[in-house]
């Protein structure tokens, strides 16, 4: 993979990431806002509010997204290499935290035996606590229900039915009651419907953030990895440098007459014998005659 092909991975990675990441914190804190009555009516007040961690998971993608949008940029700064890993990491934890919160939460929906019991305990006391009386009201009306399984579940602890089983609040009168329900089941089947939802799109968002920041993680060391081999190998170069052999400046002793020396003959002044011609070639011609 090639430098070019690392910073066109990290940036549809980026784009994955912001969308992504919006979908899913926004989903949730709605999720959660709209279901909160389900921290009065059950004891799935700890698995919910583990959701948090899935948000902030969510939101880290947003500075993860704009430093690998950067990369392409400058894909040899190892700062932003380097913070671009670490948000990553960070990302990854936080998400990977959330998405174990959910198996709580999951084994709570596969055992409706543990959730109708918490809903019972929590319907024995609507007449004693307000909280508690408005949070069964909203989650009547929200799914459309009346009771825990039946509509009879109300029976055991009042003589009459709540206003939100005919889809009305209760105003705060005494005698505000009831009459005709206007929904037939029971809450138990449509909260596990619900939460059942609930788990399985928060999963599904989870395990796709978690692959595309594995991707994002491996792309973005690569490229710091290759960075540092290329500085490495730049350094190792050997240096090289011309210099004058030292032969050139110190004569060697056995050529040095030869080389520096002028020629005996110019130094020498010729013999004294005048007859003597020094150089043959302006030798006198040999008369014979």
């Amino acid at each position: 993979m090639e430098m070019k092909t690392s910073g066109l991975v990290l940036f549809v990675c980026a784009g994955l990431l912001l969308s992504g990441g919006v979908i899913l914190s926004v989903s949730t804190a709605w999720n959660i806002f709209r279901m909160s009555y389900y921290f009065w009516t059950t004891d799935l007040g700890v698995e919910l509010g583990s959701s948090v961690l899935i948000i902030s998971g969510g939101l880290l993608c947003l500075p993860v997204c704009w430093l690998a949008t950067l990369v392409p940029s400058y894909p040899k700064s190892v700062p932003i290499l380097s913070t671009l890993m670490l948000s990553v990491t960070a990302a990854l934890i936080v998400l990977s935290a959330g998405l174990s919160s959910m198996v709580d939460l999951s084994r709570a929906v596969r055992d409706p035996s543990g959730l109708n019991a918490s809903m019972m305990r929590a319907m024995s006391m609507e007449a004693l606590d307000p909280a508690v009386k408005g949070a069964f009201a909203a989650m009547q009306i929200e799914l459309k229900c009346c009771g825990v399984e039946s509509h009879g579940d109300w029976y055991n602890y009042r003589q009459t039915l709540p206003p939100a089983c005919c889809g009305r609040i209760w105003t705060g009168k005494i005698g505000d009651h009831c009459d005709k329900r206007t929904y037939m089941p029971g809450c138990l089947r449509r909260t596990l419907d619900e939460l059942r939802s609930f788990v399985n799109s928060l999963s599904m968002l989870c395990c796709a953030l978690i692959i595309v920041m594995a991707v994002t993680l491996f792309a973005t060391t690569y490229t710091l990895v290759s960075n540092v081999v290329d500085i490495t190998n730049k350094s190792q170069q050997s240096l090289r440098i011309a210099y004058l052999s030292g032969n050139i400046l110190q004569p060697n002793p056995t050529t040095s007459t030869n080389v520096f020396s002028p020629p005996s003959t110019l130094l020498n002044p010729p013999p004294n014998n005048p007859t003597a011609n020094f150089y043959p070639s302006l030798q006198t011609p040999y008369n014979q005659g």
